[in-house]
């Protein structure tokens, strides 16, 4: 299990340095969590999505962790 350092009511006045690494949990269906980019998916060729089109959205969004795949 990782360790992590929690910060409660913090406040930065100046320039901020940290140096190591930093890790957070995974997003789950009911809790927060750290979440990927989702990649690139390019905008619908017309005024309507066709289906291979919200295919690649849903795909991308699964894959970047921010929807669920079950």
């Amino acid at each position: 299990m990782a360790e992590y350092t929690r910060f409660t009511n913090v406040e930065i006045t100046g320039d901020l340095k940290m140096s190591g690494t930093a890790a957070m949990p995974a997003a789950a269906k009911t809790k927060a969590g750290a979440v990927k980019m989702a990649a690139k998916v390019d905008e619908a060729a017309g005024s309507a999505p066709t289906a291979a089109e919200f295919k690649a959205l849903l795909d991308a969004l699964k894959a970047a962790g921010i929807m669920s795949s079950t």
